[in-house]
């Protein structure tokens, strides 16, 4: 009967910690390609993630994005939501690449818009401009394109084209603070002034604090209040610039007056 005992006690010792051994092991597995089921499905990540942007917790944003990548690589939303997060903590160029990665695998006009934001931040106008167009393609209703695309525009010195292409998205969507602040500099920058004012005013009187699409874009209020210094009327521009091949009376007038002195002068 010892013996029998002995023998189990062996057993039972020289089992355990094969067991543990197991145990240990399986908490250390895991993650993508190993047999243990994620922690969340990947909408509960992209809902999360949706409601940091809400608050405009980007840094939250970010970690959530992050956790949900490292389950769902080829997740399009949750690419797309963590690159628009790098894009609102001013890394312009991480924003891209990541949003890049969503487009190849899913490619939406939100997507494009989300990429065309990032290109302007960078000054990268013309690449701006054609997600910007590619999208509308995709989508003439979706107004971000719109707006995307008068912003590169802008910075293409194409004033005139870029206030057709914010008038579209204004037509779509009337009350967006956005597209008001958009125009107004636009207006601005061509000497319309008082218009301007009024954009901006219309502007901030929808949402005085919108979302900007990314940190180094100026407020509505920053616009508004720097105007009078900096917008001159397209009328006073006018006047303070006349045409070089058109002389004024006066000036000829000046002009004979100095020629026959000096025919008068060598006469003498």
């Amino acid at each position: 009967m010892k013996k029998i005992l002995f023998l189990i006690c062996i057993l039972f010792f020289l089992v355990l910690p094969a067991a543990s051994g197991d145990v240990v092991t399986a908490k250390f597995i895991s993650g993508p390609g190993s047999s243990e089921a994620p922690p969340q499905n990947a909408t509960v990540y992209i809902n999360e993630a949706k409601a940091a942007v809400a608050e405009r917790n980007w840094t939250s944003a970010l970690l959530i994005t992050t956790r949900g990548i490292a389950w769902y690589p080829d997740n399009a939303d949750i690419l797309c939501l963590q690159g628009y997060s790098y894009r609102k903590m001013g890394q312009y160029e991480k924003s891209v690449e990541i949003a890049s990665k969503g487009i190849l695998l899913d490619p939406k006009p939100v997507r494009y818009a989300n990429r065309g934001y990032g290109y302007l931040a960078l000054g990268n106008y013309p690449a701006a401009l054609t997600d910007a167009e590619t999208g509308i393609a995709l989508n003439a209703n979706y107004t971000t394109n719109y707006g995307v695309k008068a912003l590169a525009l802008e910075g293409m010195n194409r004033n005139n084209d870029a206030l057709a292409s914010i008038d579209k998205a204004l037509a779509l969507e009337p009350e967006n603070a956005h597209y008001w602040h958009v125009k107004g500099n636009l207006l601005a920058a061509n000497g319309n002034c008082t218009i301007a004012r009024d954009t901006l005013e219309k502007s901030l009187a929808i949402n005085s604090d919108y979302n900007l699409p990314y940190p180094g874009f100026t407020s509505a209020r920053e616009n508004l209040a720097a105007l009078n210094t900096t917008c001159i009327p397209a009328a006073m521009q006018a006047r303070a610039s006349p045409s070089p091949t058109k002389a004024s009376p006066g000036g000829i007038a000046v002009v004979g007056c100095m020629v026959a002195l000096l025919v008068v002068g060598t006469r003498k």
